[in-house]
């Protein structure tokens, strides 16, 4: 977290003017100072240049959480790669002396940095009018509030850090994962009332038919899913109620290789690439296999494990449309499969972006959180049906009662967010359910399972600059 404030800003409004040679994303000006000072605030093309270049430094961060969760729990093989930190992933052996296998820790607390900053400028601007400054306001709580959920899920008590101030941060000490929650929530809350309903453009008043920056359905969809979290199973269900019964603006999408398309009506927010390009997703291009699969680096490398393939019941299109293979013309062939969400491996004709928050979790939020109340499985159930039939699958046929419609509703997730964002990483671990399956899973990956093995290490360059720092665990 010790970044140095001055490459840190000039770092930021190089992003900015990067996002605006995406006309389609914003057509906003770059701005013209070198530094996130009161002046990048002065208006409100360079001030929404500094929020919105958030969104493309974070391209990189939906592969990076897919792939790593994915070879941390029973979803990914690493194939034939020889890449040492995938190797640790894959075998639940990370260490904290290499930052390249230590987690989302560097990169989220960037984000987290510029979006204080953000909050800090906005607060001392007069030069925006209340709904310019209200919106980037809620656009920087939200990317605080939804990067703090990631660490807290990865490391448990983390430095809570709200503000730019570097004498601050340097010696921060980790706060317990109730309080981070408590300022989720809040920051989350903040970011609902102060955000659009509508999707914005570059002005951030007009309204646009791109889904690429947080709306207040965004912010209560994220709520809903750290209600969920945290077991505050009445909000879960009321806050996921709100974002589907929006149903003139989201909706199950029919066709599952229609899901992930640029605008889809199931997004709720995605990020959208910078223009001109000739890749519409970093997990398109880094999980599509058009040649076997690579031996080094990290991309192209990951393939589909065995448990997860055998997880799908008889006839789920997931199966079929979610999942790709590409096989060798050798004797025998080789069939190598590989997560196929997103179906454009390079392509200048954009047709996808990175789904963050989609409508079918927010189903499955609310059969969950219904299911745990008890008291109305029979709508938990067809929350879940509602999932199925896009799959292709009949109705839920089990028994009624919570085990049994809780065992279904987390299978149902497994096969419908598998390599999404740690989805099944973060399961396992919510539930309970890591020591069992990972104790099973992990030795058959060559690897050796222990409860600590849930938390990702401090990175130890981290904690050789902050004193204050401890390490989770069972890392040295």
């Amino acid at each position: 977290m010790k970044i140095c404030i001055n490459k840190m800003n000039y770092f930021m409004i190089y992003m900015a003017w990067f996002v605006c040679s995406c006309k389609k994303f914003v057509q906003i000006p770059a701005p013209v100072t070198q530094l996130v000072t009161t002046s990048t605030f002065s208006n409100s093309g360079s001030a929404t240049a500094a929020v919105t270049s958030l969104y493309t430094q974070m391209q990189f961060s939906s592969f990076n959480m897919s792939q790593t969760c994915g070879l941390l729990s029973d979803e990914l093989n690493i194939g034939l790669t020889n890449n040492t930190s995938l190797i640790h992933y894959f075998k639940n052996a990370m260490a904290s002396s290499s930052g390249t296998y230590a987690g989302p820790w560097v990169e989220a607390y960037k984000y987290i940095y510029q979006a204080n900053t953000i909050i800090e400028q906005l607060d001392h601007s007069n030069a925006l009018n209340k709904a310019i400054k209200d919106q980037l306001e809620g656009e920087a709580k939200f990317v605080r509030g939804f990067w703090f959920f990631y660490l807290v899920n990865c490391y448990g008590d983390i430095p809570l850090v709200l503000s730019s101030d570097y004498t601050i941060n340097a010696n921060i000490a980790r706060s317990p994962k109730n309080k981070v929650y408590q300022q989720i929530v809040a920051d989350l809350t903040d970011a609902e009332n102060l955000l659009s309903s509508n999707y914005v453009d570059g002005t951030d008043t007009t309204n646009t038919s791109e889904r690429v920056r947080p709306t207040k359905w965004a912010a209560i969809s994220l709520l809903a899913r750290v209600y969920l979290y945290t077991k505050d199973f009445v909000n879960a269900e009321k806050m996921s109620t709100i974002v589907i019964n929006n149903n003139s603006v989201y909706g199950i999408v029919d066709s599952l290789n229609d899901v992930f398309k640029a605008n889809s009506k199931e997004t709720i927010w995605q990020l959208a690439v910078p223009l001109p390009t000739t890749i519409n997703t970093q997990d398109g291009y880094n999980f599509i296999l058009i040649v076997p699969p690579a031996s080094g680096g990290t991309a192209n490398t990951s393939l589909i494990s065995s448990m997860l393939l055998d997880s799908f019941e008889t006839g789920d299109l997931r199966r079929i449309k979610w999942i790709g293979a590409y096989t060798t013309k050798g004797i025998p062939a080789i069939s190598y499969y590989f997560p196929y969400k997103y179906k454009v491996y390079r392509s200048s004709n954009v047709t996808e972006y990175t789904m963050i928050l989609r409508l079918a979790e927010q189903y499955l939020i609310r059969a969950e959180a219904r299911a745990q109340q008890g008291s109305n499985l029979n709508d938990a159930i067809a929350d879940l049906n509602m999932i199925r039939h896009r799959a292709g699958l009949a109705d839920y046929m089990g028994t009624i009662d919570k085990t049994s419609i809780l065992a279904a509703i987390l299978h149902e997730r497994e096969v419908e967010f598998f390599c999404e964002w740690g989805h099944r990483w973060f399961d396992l671990i919510r539930t309970g359910n890591s020591n069992a399956v990972m104790s099973v899973i992990t030795p058959l990956k060559g690897g050796d399972w222990s409860s600590d093995w849930q938390l990702f290490p401090i990175p130890q360059g981290e904690i050789n600059l902050d004193h204050n720092l401890i390490q989770n665990p069972g890392y040295l």
